[in-house]
């Protein structure tokens, strides 16, 4: 039988997430999908959110299993979502996405790409219609955030051409840009979540180099303690070099850990695995024991890498319904698992008052939170950072 079929349409997409109201705030608040509707499991559980894609098309936000595996970028199936954007507002949804606490991972002539809380890939994108270059007015009014993995020459080329400038009309260079122009070694070292890359870590960036140290940010989204089968960042600790010539490292993570934990091998009774390699949330007291042991890990294995101090940030609370009594658990086992470390220091701004338009969706802070956050972080940052004698080396017979 030979039939004239029509090619299908696409009717909708559908992600796996781990936390439907983390996601939710993500697509609905970042990104301005509308909801759709709602669906329950038999237990009367959120199951799956569905959000308007727009001619009848649509995206299903469904509720990953506890134990389900985190699927690598380099292996087959599905690797990216585009959604379209005009031209004209690429350099508003990258301000957008940046403001979020959401890093541009990579650019290209037609797109944006980041990544969604659960480490999804996703693209905005106008192909084919090319990029429009602001006037220099809009340009002034509207700058563009230079993405974090800025090439070293592009932000060296930048330094010189402005140091040039200002030497040449007669204005004093400050010395931290004069050091970044020379490309000397950084005197901070900056990791964590999403956030580090978003408003509190520009922030802590900006400030610290205005105290004249020298600093460098390695944000990693959707990662924590909690899920070193995605991401270990004590693995990454070891990793790191130059630490001992350096005044320190800056912590910022958790607000991604407020799920199961997903034990490592050797904490898992008998190495075993399946329901055994997990630790609900529910089990307070088994989760507060392994959390504290994975910062207390964490904050040693930068010591042991050469850190010679490292300043550990509390999240802050947010203003999300219920995110702070989850939120508490995690600053109390972190500030549990870094005292009595070798070189960790607590860095506590539990005392602040999360207010309206300090967060863009109830935990990642705008630049007014992250301004009232470093108003308390700050001071102990600058002077914890700066009391740290730099390490001399030995010069050659």
């Amino acid at each position: 039988m030979n039939l004239s079929l029509e090619p299908p349409r696409v009717h909708h997409l559908a992600v796996l997430v781990r936390d439907l109201s983390r996601a939710e705030a993500f697509y609905v608040g970042v990104l301005g999908l509308a909801v759709n509707t709602r669906h329950e499991s038999e237990d009367g559980a959120p199951r799956s959110i569905w959000l308007s894609l727009g001619d009848g098309t649509f995206l299903a936000l469904e509720k990953a299993a506890p134990d389900a595996a985190v699927r690598d970028d380099e292996q087959p199936g599905w690797h990216c979502i585009a959604l379209s954007i005009a031209p004209s507002e690429r350099a508003a949804w990258r301000a957008r996405l940046l403001a979020a606490g959401t890093p541009i991972e990579r650019e290209s002539p037609y797109s944006l790409y980041f990544r969604d809380p659960d480490g999804t890939l996703l693209a905005l994108s106008h192909h084919p219609q090319p990029q429009v270059r602001a006037s220099s007015t809009e340009a002034n009014t509207h700058p563009s955030v230079q993405p974090t993995n800025a090439t070293a020459t592009q932000r060296l080329a930048a330094l010189v051409t402005l140091s040039a400038l200002l030497l040449f009309v007669g204005v004093a260079v400050p010395a931290h840009a004069q050091r970044r122009a020379a490309r000397e070694p950084d005197d901070v070292v900056l990791i964590g979540s999403s956030s580090v890359n978003g408003a509190l870590g520009r922030m802590m960036e900006s400030e610290l180099e205005g105290a004249g140290l020298r600093v460098e940010r390695h944000g990693r989204s959707s990662t924590g303690l909690a899920r070193p089968d995605f991401f270990d960042w004590q693995d990454e600790a070891h990793a790191l070099r130059g630490l001992e010539t350096m005044r320190g490292v800056v912590v910022y993570m958790g607000g991604n850990d407020t799920q199961a934990l997903r034990l490592r091998r050797e904490e898992a009774p008998g190495g075993t695995r399946g329901e055994a390699s997990w630790v609900a949330w529910r089990d307070e007291a088994r989760w507060i024991e392994i959390y504290t042991a994975r910062t207390h890990a964490l904050v040693d294995a930068l010591c042991e890498a050469g850190a010679p101090r490292v300043m550990w940030v509390l999240p802050t609370n947010g203003d999300r319904e219920g995110w702070a009594d989850r939120i508490h658990r995690i600053q109390d086992a972190q500030a549990a698992g870094v005292r009595g470390t070798t070189c960790g220091v607590v860095v506590d701004p539990r005392g602040l008052r999360i207010t309206d338009g300090s967060t863009s969706d109830g935990v990642h802070l705008t630049h007014t939170g992250a301004r009232d956050v470093w108003r308390i972080i700050g001071p102990p940052l600058i002077s914890g950072l700066g009391s740290v004698a730099l390490a001399v080396p030995a010069l050659a017979p």
